[in-house]
């Protein structure tokens, strides 16, 4: 988009010159991931009291992402810009994809007030608000505690001259570096996160957690499937081969459970590897593919169990989903995860023994009870309410404690 274009479409007589005016930046909004909803639900909360413009890459498909996220959005509440993707380069490379976003916020970051980025670390030119999701953005970190991934994907992921090249060429193109983001005010998604950024970046952040939607019929546990259902992303990182050993060895304790895979599909290759594992444990293991809004919301309340075998998760918005739809959820111990199952019985360190403590939970319907009583206080926890009214506050604190709307 033409710095001209940007001019004419952002500053019409509809807007309310008074109020001060916030991008909300994310590269990419599709649906089913964790991120966009921090983003939708930024806007949500801020169109009301300021002018918003969300920047991201790509279309944006509102009515989908509404859908997605319960979210109520409507065009004539806010802007929305969306930046094509470099040419030859489209939707991969992701050190590169994004530089036409950096490029434009870096170009246009007076016009704001303050600029968010809703999606990691990000150059404004000046201070901004930044939410931390994952460690994608430091390579060190993304093979410190995703080093198993880059072993499935492209040799681009794997330390060598060319990566560091690659790495090198993506700041430079997108004339960002790795000193001016540390003025930033941080957002941490989970205590686990702020500390990793702490000891290993000596960042000091503040911890909000990430808003979790979900209006989940109440089911009695005694109607519910005797069912494990692993909900996220499809990619390597979040270790899905791993839940359905996990279930095999459950199911060889003599525990007649099912397992559905629900999710959006990141790696086309990994999602291959499932469906095959999942033909050669027919028929308690299915792969469903993703599902959205009230369809996912019953069909989570249905189940009495989840289950992650992700390591290293910052937070866990698919995790949240679950305890939030009445399900017991079991998790690895490494990561922000267990901030939301803070109940040992749930926790496990290995395959061998998430099958133990997953038997030993199925053969106690006492046990289920208490846990599940537990996890519904706890998830009040992660309200939108409370993620709307905390990034309120940072945002007025940021503006000085300027009056909304004055």
């Amino acid at each position: 988009m033409s710095d001209e274009k940007y001019a004419a479409r952002t500053s019409g007589s509809e807007r309310i010159l008074s109020r001060p005016r916030i991008a909300v930046i994310h590269p990419l909004l599709a649906a089913g991931g964790g991120s966009e909803s921090r983003a939708l639900r930024l806007v949500e909360a801020l169109k009301e009291n300021y002018d918003v413009d969300l920047l991201t890459m790509g279309d944006v498909g509102l009515d989908q992402l509404n859908l997605s996220y319960g979210t109520h959005l409507v065009p004539e509440e806010f802007s929305i810009i969306g930046l094509p993707f470099p040419p030859l380069i489209g939707n991969r490379f992701d050190a590169w994809k994004a530089i036409p976003l950096s490029r434009f916020c870096l170009r246009h970051s007076n016009r704001y007030d303050v600029m968010i980025s809703a999606y990691n670390v990000m150059n404004f030119g000046r201070p901004g608000i930044q939410y931390i999701a994952d460690f994608s953005f430091d390579d060190r970190l993304r093979r410190d505690f995703h080093g198993d991934q880059q072993r499935t994907r492209s040799f681009l992921y794997r330390p060598s001259l060319l990566r560091s090249l690659y790495l090198r060429w993506g700041k430079l193109l997108a004339g960002t570096n790795d000193r001016d983001w540390r003025k930033n005010v941080t957002v941490a998604n989970s205590l686990w996160t702020r500390e990793i950024l702490r000891r290993r970046l000596g960042i000091d952040s503040q911890v909000v957690y990430p808003p979790v939607a979900g209006d989940f019929p109440d089911i009695a546990w005694e109607e519910k499937e005797n069912g494990f259902v692993c909900l996220g992303r499809i990619n390597p990182q979040k270790r899905i081969h791993e839940v359905i050993e996990i279930l095999a060895g459950v199911r060889e304790k003599g525990h007649g459970v099912h397992l559905h895979i629900v999710g959006r599909t990141d790696d086309r290759s990994y999602e291959r590897v499932l469906k095959q594992l999942c033909e050669r444990h027919q028929p308690w293991a299915t792969f469903d593919g993703p599902l959205f809004g009230r369809a996912k919301e019953e069909f989570l309340a249905r189940h009495r169990y989840g289950i992650s075998a992700c390591r290293n998760e910052s937070f866990g918005i698919a995790t949240a989903e679950m305890v939030k739809a009445g399900c017991l959820v079991f998790v690895p111990r490494q990561g922000g995860q267990i901030e939301i199952v803070s109940e040992e019985e749930l926790i496990y360190e290995s395959v061998a023994e998430a099958a133990e403590k997953a038997g030993r939970v199925l053969e106690s319907r006492e046990t289920q009870l208490r846990l599940r009583e537990r996890l519904v206080k706890a998830a009040r926890g992660f309200s939108i309410q409370r993620f709307r009214e905390e990034s309120l506050a940072i945002v007025r604190r940021f503006l000085g404690g300027k009056e909304e709307g004055a």
